[in-house]
């Protein structure tokens, strides 16, 4: 009797992204026997009652057939909301992350009103540049950035007496929110990276200035994690899980929760660099070990 093969939908383009996840994970499933599609995100059409990725006239696929669709990247802006919503339609027990997700918590501000919020810092987030200062004028060190996708840019320490304070905020808000966070201890910032949940392994960021990202002229070393770190990281993986947050990249400065990075999280080319080891090849075992 033949055995089904487990099915991938992988929806994104390496033209879009910053990281090598779409190209690196395809090969990870394929190379454990999964059948893997790959499409992009614009080529999702609804026609006659049916949901389909489109390529030149032809079905390319039916998300709905697959055991696991894996979005990568946001796609174009312009269209995101209506992708979102008809991807709503299908069955989201079969998203590694789910749309409710995307659209609720790709923002750094809102995993912090989650049950996440225990290992946030203090947060506050505003369109209006008066309020955000007068936050920072109460006194104490802030770090201001945007509330999402940042790539290491656009980041700030403020403090009270800052001379260009107005200046940033101005410049932060000025077509967006902003978010503040309580300027915490980061010297020994680790980036792990979770999927189903369960912790595949971390490296420590070493720091440029305020940027821990590695796009931004940061770089990373190994690192041993102490029991707690482990701990702390096992219990977000889960309650990440909870929250259909799948499989991501998070950010933490032991006791805290700096980022999660689930729409294109670029972990694992730095973690092959570093250790010589291709840590999506374990991915494969994680999803087929994981009911849906």
């Amino acid at each position: 009797m033949l055995i089904a093969l487990a099915k991938l939908l992988l929806t994104g383009t390496e033209r879009e992204s910053h990281t090598d996840s779409l190209h690196r994970l395809q090969n990870a499933f394929l190379s454990s026997g999964w059948d893997v599609v790959t499409v992009s995100h614009d080529e999702l059409s609804f026609d006659h009652g049916r949901l389909r990725y489109m390529r030149n006239g032809r079905p390319v696929a039916d998300p709905a057939a697959f055991d696991w669709v894996w979005l990568l990247g946001f796609g174009g802006r312009s269209t995101f909301l209506d992708r979102m919503q008809l991807l709503h339609s299908v069955d989201q027990s079969k998203f590694v992350n789910s749309i409710n997700a995307f659209l609720l918590f790709q923002n750094k501000a809102t995993l912090a009103m989650t049950t996440l919020s225990k290992y946030a810092p203090s947060t506050i987030v505003s369109a209006n540049t008066e309020e955000l200062a007068n936050h920072v004028r109460r006194g104490g060190l802030w770090i201001a950035k945007p509330t999402a996708g940042s790539f290491g840019r656009d980041v700030f320490e403020l403090h009270a007496n800052d001379p260009n304070l107005n200046q940033i905020l101005e410049h932060l808000t000025r077509n967006d929110y902003a978010i503040l966070q309580e300027r915490v201890e980061t010297s020994q910032e680790q980036r792990w990276f979770v999927a189903m949940g369960k912790e595949l392994g971390a490296y420590r960021k070493v720091k440029s200035g305020l940027r821990g990202n590695v796009r931004a002229s940061s770089s990373a070393a190994t690192c041993d994690p102490e029991t707690q770190e482990r701990e702390m990281v096992r219990s977000i993986a889960l309650e990440l899980f909870e929250l259909g947050i799948r499989a991501c990249a998070i950010d933490i400065a032991y006791p805290y929760l700096l980022d999660v990075n689930f729409v294109n999280p670029g972990w694992f080319q730095t973690m092959e660099h570093l250790t010589g080891t291709d840590y999506a090849k374990r991915l494969p075992t994680l999803f087929e070990a994981t009911p849906l």
